[in-house]
């Protein structure tokens, strides 16, 4: 986004499961209350919340059903938070590379 200045400023990116935490924490909702509702087990609500695996579109929808979070925005959330850590490495590789 630019700013007055004309540079483009760095914002924070979070991932779905940021979100997910937040509306989850708002409304007392557990892993477990969360995994049974939308048929997974407890074990993969962890690793999404603690950033170990990403949502895929089938997750997605099911999550949209029970907590009203819209598929769209937890797919984009995901989307960029993965684009912004590849550039990050991108540009990490190309100044190791660069004599």
């Amino acid at each position: 986004m630019l700013h007055r200045e004309n540079k483009i400023r760095q914002y924070h990116t979070s991932l779905a499961a940021d979100l997910i935490k937040e509306v989850m924490d708002h409304y007392d909702i557990t892993q477990d209350d969360l995994a049974s509702r939308i048929g997974v087990s407890q074990e993969y609500i962890s690793d999404i919340l603690n950033r170990r695996c990403f949502l895929d579109e089938l997750l997605v929808l099911r999550i949209e059903k029970v907590m009203g979070i819209s598929g769209k925005l937890l797919l984009s959330l995901d989307l960029n938070y993965r684009l912004r850590v590849a550039k990050q490495k991108s540009e990490t590789n190309n100044k190791v590379s660069t004599p």
